[in-house]
């Protein structure tokens, strides 16, 4: 595995940052947690899952932080709460996907509506690397946890959404999904070093940083009390 910058990516690039920050009902500290993020593919470590579950709920907009802000290209979470939800695709395993009655195609045109940058030839390859493709006529509620996950996973890489955030990404997933999701997200790092103008913060929240992808930034959030 590898840990290094894009070595293509601008400096210049629009960030994505917060400053002070601390999530709501937890035992805060006199500095919260400070970061500047720019555009790229990025680990948040957490050993537990539930650090991360709290940091991502500020750090997606979904959560006021009890100190602190963030920022995403212009956008602040707390002044702007709803525009700033809207860039956000957050892949939450704990959130089951609502209208489980319809089939998997059908619950993938709709997020393709809910996303202008959508790409359908990312979704179309992200649903033949993760074996997707026997899967997609079922109704949503006929579905496995893992098939349901890289369902997901596969839909929130082809969002084309400036904030995608993947939570707990191999649980419940098969050795040739995890390796392929390595691959996707390596390749995915690559194509946003080489696109500056069209910025993306891709936040994948684990334990350690997937072997195979090449981090542009490693996050280690304080822990929560």
């Amino acid at each position: 595995m590898t840990d290094v910058l894009h070595a293509s990516q601008p400096s210049s690039a629009a960030l994505m940052a917060w400053a002070d920050l601390w999530p709501s009902g937890t035992a805060g500290c006199s500095h919260g947690w400070t970061e500047q993020l720019p555009p790229g593919v990025h680990a948040l470590l957490d050993e537990t899952g539930d650090d991360a579950a709290r940091w991502l709920a500020v750090l997606t907009g979904y959560a006021a932080p009890s100190q602190g802000q963030v920022v995403c290209a212009g956008l602040n979470s707390q002044l702007e709460p709803s525009a700033f939800q809207a860039q956000v695709f957050w892949h939450n395993p704990r959130q089951p996907l609502e209208a489980r009655e319809i089939a998997a195609h059908q619950w993938a045109q709709s997020m393709a509506q809910r996303w202008p940058q959508w790409s359908d030839e990312a979704w179309q390859a992200h649903c033949e690397g993760f074996g997707l493709e026997p899967h997609l006529r079922k109704p949503l509620w006929h579905l496995s946890t893992g098939t349901l996950r890289k369902l997901g996973m596969a839909a929130a890489l082809a969002s084309g959404a400036r904030v995608t955030v993947i939570e707990e990404p191999i649980a419940a997933l098969d050795t040739a999904s995890i390796r392929y999701l390595s691959q996707a997200l390596d390749a995915l790092g690559e194509a946003l070093a080489s696109t500056p103008e069209a910025p993306r913060w891709i936040i994948v929240a684990h334990w350690e940083p997937l072997a195979g992808v090449t981090w542009d930034e490693v996050l280690a959030p304080p822990v929560l009390a």
